[in-house]
């Protein structure tokens, strides 16, 4: 345990990231994979900076072992 001292420790655990290379598959795949993100489009580096720096922010100061999916819903299960 850290949390005594003042250290938090988080996870952020991102989903399918439109990345030059993700960009550059298959439009079957990325087609493929957005029937199951719920949001409906991939994500961006934008969509995982923003929740590390708000992990990294004093706003964040009082969270402390959680995982942040930022995976548009994918992990809420297959879309219907």
């Amino acid at each position: 345990m850290v949390a005594p001292y003042g250290i938090t420790v988080n996870c952020v655990s991102p989903g399918i990231i439109g990345t030059e290379r993700v960009l550059g598959f298959p439009e079957s795949f990325k087609k493929n994979v957005l029937q199951h993100v719920h949001l409906g489009r991939l994500g961006t580096p934008e969509d995982v900076a923003n929740v590390m720096f708000f992990l990294a922010s004093d706003d964040a100061d009082y969270v402390t072992g959680q995982n942040y999916s930022v995976d548009g819903g994918t992990t809420l299960g297959y879309k219907s």
